[in-house]
């Protein structure tokens, strides 16, 4: 997922006007029309809303392009579709890009512009979200589809109505929206729905802690609680005022009102803690917030506000002509138009961050996938007895896409599977696992897909005796692909003392799969790997695989 992202949005050529307050901002109203920290030829006018991650920029253009660059302006990569792109891009921790043609095909592209996959779902309804692990979330009309990083399905549903707002990332790593009939959706990461009628479609609905700040038309505003409870809170002041958007953190709402104000209220009462004036008047179009330790700032079509959290406001942007809502990060915002340039101009001074990583930020929580099983799974005596039948039943279910809200159980006892050899936890005697299950256990850990399983593959592949097993668990990093920590890498190349052909070649595949997925900087640390696995001293047939590798790396 994060960050606050960096804003982008069509520029229209007519002038950027930049007015500070005190504060951040060091602009005052005389100085008018910002001079551009850089700017860089598109080849074309941006569609849809740009994405940053930890480094570079990403774009839609309207040609069925995606370019990136890095916040320097430096080119980067181009990647061609050969059809016209759906005006949305979503990007992941790891720099994967996720679009869509406008036909409904699903494309993943690695953060060095190489195509990964692609699926066909249907035209996408709203753009592509980022679950905590590594998974992704797809509307697509009336569906939605959840897909690993790699692109194995996890689960789908099918909805009675289309969205008419959302779906929005909600604060347990899942998502929430309203349906055309009026139905507020509580979405579990696993597909798990709980639905509550609201009567009428509303304005608004903000993600919070413990549920959902719903707003209406007529300026009534009512707290969703997990479950359906309601709490009403007091209605927005101002006749006919209602919200156009927000968003949360901690217990406090910010929300855009339809006559451009900014409110930031206390969720526990409903009370209002301060309203300040934006950059709008009114509000015409779509609107964000963007709210986190820096400040809260109001993008919309025609320009942003930056305030503190206090309510300060530090500065205003206007921007004539655009119709895309901006992104901002960093302190810098970059406008990409009609002209078909994109521009760089400084908005805040800030200190440049250290040791800025490659890699986004960390996930915001955790779906508790890599935790150990629950300790009444671990003491049920039988257990290993049924294992061939539990694995060829899980097995099917992933085949199918339809693992679901059997996820968690079904990933723990693959897990107390898998890892049956590392450390025994209980006294309970039970028949050994043989090396046959554990690795098909290992192995559909990976078609499961979740990041947080990386730790527990890689003890599997340095702790279990058998051969068979670390190369099952090798294979199974290998094909989850993200490795944002290293920690396989560097149990890969702590295995090469050990010499044993299966688990070499193994290694280098996985570490091939890793390379393609991620790209740098993940893929020099790899192919420095490969290259050690590719001496002449080494089997032949382990240097066979490193070839391979390196040869889909070119």
């Amino acid at each position: 997922m994060p960050h606050r992202p960096l804003l982008l949005c069509l520029f229209c050529g007519a002038g950027l006007l930049l007015y500070g307050a005190s504060g951040k901002g060091d602009f005052s109203p005389e100085e008018g029309e910002q001079k551009a920290l850089w700017r860089q030829a598109l080849g074309g006018y941006i569609t849809g809303v740009p994405t940053i991650q930890a480094g570079s920029v990403v774009a839609v253009l309207d040609g069925g392009q995606l370019k990136a660059y890095t916040l320097e302006g430096k080119f980067l990569w181009e990647y061609y579709t050969r059809s016209k792109l759906a005006p949305y891009v979503n990007r992941s921790r790891e720099g994967t890009c996720y679009v869509s043609t406008a036909d409904g095909t699903l494309v993943a592209v690695n953060r060095a512009g190489r195509e990964l996959w692609r699926i066909k779902t249907g035209p996408l309804s709203s753009p592509v979200l980022s679950g905590w692990d590594g998974r992704i979330f797809v509307p697509a009309g009336k569906r939605l589809f959840c897909y690993t990083a790699s692109g194995f399905q996890l689960w789908s549903r099918e909805l009675e109505y289309g969205p008419a707002l959302g779906p929005l990332m909600d604060k347990r790593g899942g998502m929430t929206a309203v349906l055309e009939n009026g139905d507020l959706l509580e979405i579990s990461p696993f597909g798990e729905i709980k639905t509550k009628a609201l009567g009428e479609i509303p304005a608004a609905i903000v993600p919070a802690e413990g549920g959902t700040l719903v707003c209406f038309k007529n300026g009534g505003l009512r707290f969703i609680g997990r479950g359906g409870a309601e709490k009403r809170l007091p209605n927005l002041r101002g006749k006919g005022v209602s919200a156009a958007g927000g968003v949360s953190r901690g217990n406090r709402a910010v929300l855009i009102l339809n006559n451009g104000k900014v409110v930031q209220i206390s969720l526990p009462e409903g009370r209002t803690v301060w309203t300040g004036e934006s950059h709008m008047t009114e509000v015409s179009g779509e609107v964000s917030v963007v709210y986190d330790g820096e400040g809260i700032y109001v993008l919309s079509p025609s320009g942003a506000s930056g305030f503190t959290e206090k309510g300060k406001r530090l500065w205003v942007l206007r921007i004539n002509g655009s119709d895309s809502i901006p992104v901002l990060s960093g302190g810098i915002l970059f406008s990409g138009g009609r002209d078909w340039i994109l521009y760089a101009y400084q908005v805040e001074n800030r200190p440049a961050a250290e040791n800025r990583s490659l890699y986004g930020p960390a996930p915001e929580g955790s779906y508790g996938l890599g935790n150990p099983p629950a300790r009444s799974v671990i003491e049920y005596t039988f257990l290993f007895d049924e294992a061939e039948i539990r694995l060829g039943a899980i097995a099917e279910k992933i085949r199918t896409g339809s693992i679901g809200e059997d996820e968690g159980a079904h990933t723990a006892y693959l897990m107390e599977i898998a890892g049956s050899s590392l450390n025994p936890r209980t006294p309970v005697v039970r028949p050994p696992v043989h090396v046959k299950q554990r690795s098909e256990a290992a192995g559909l850990l990976g078609f499961i897909g979740s990041r947080e399983t990386i730790p527990f593959l890689t003890a599997v592949f340095s702790g279990d005796p058998d051969p068979a097993v670390k190369a099952a668990a090798a294979e199974a990093i290998g094909r989850i692909g993200v490795d944002p920590a290293g920690t396989a890498l560097e149990a890969f190349a702590q295995s090469a003392a050990a010499g044993d052909e299966q688990v070499l070649i193994a290694a280098a595949a996985a570490t091939g799969a890793l390379c393609r997925f991620s790209g740098p900087p993940l893929s020099d640390s790899g192919i420095r790997f490969l290259l050690s696995l590719g001496r002449d001293f080494m089997p032949t047939r382990v240097r066979t695989q490193v070839k391979r590798e390196l040869d889909s790396l070119r």
